[in-house]
């Protein structure tokens, strides 16, 4: 369907190759998100893609995006592995973004012009 309104869009049709390459991102960043394991097969199928295909592509997006999954290609199967920041972790990058708000709201007031 998407395809075919950018097909007849006079000023979309050059951004055909890029939108369906940020539509399958799209696509397999929120399966990823809601589930840990996913079936290659049915992947392939929602990013209009043929099952190696596919298999390349998220291949090649595992490697560049660094992200942390694997393929099992014997069962067909993309494992992401989830890993959470713990507690400390957690409140130490917000003790950051804190004390880097805090200084900069304290340059804001030390350095405004005064009348």
């Amino acid at each position: 369907m998407c395809l075919q309104v950018i097909d007849n869009d006079y000023f979309l049709t050059s951004c055909k190759e890029e939108f369906v390459e940020n539509a399958r991102m799209f696509i397999f960043e929120t399966y990823c998100r809601i589930h840990n394991c996913i079936e290659l097969k049915m992947l392939a199928a929602k990013l209009g893609m043929d099952e190696q295909s596919a298999e390349k592509w998220i291949v090649n997006l595992i490697r560049n995006a660094r992200l942390n999954a694997k393929i099992d290609s014997q069962a067909g199967t993309v494992v992401m592995n989830m890993s959470f920041p713990t507690p400390t972790e957690q409140i130490t990058e917000k003790a950051k973004d804190l004390s880097m708000r805090t200084f900069m709201l304290a340059n804001a007031v030390v350095g405004a012009p005064r009348a």
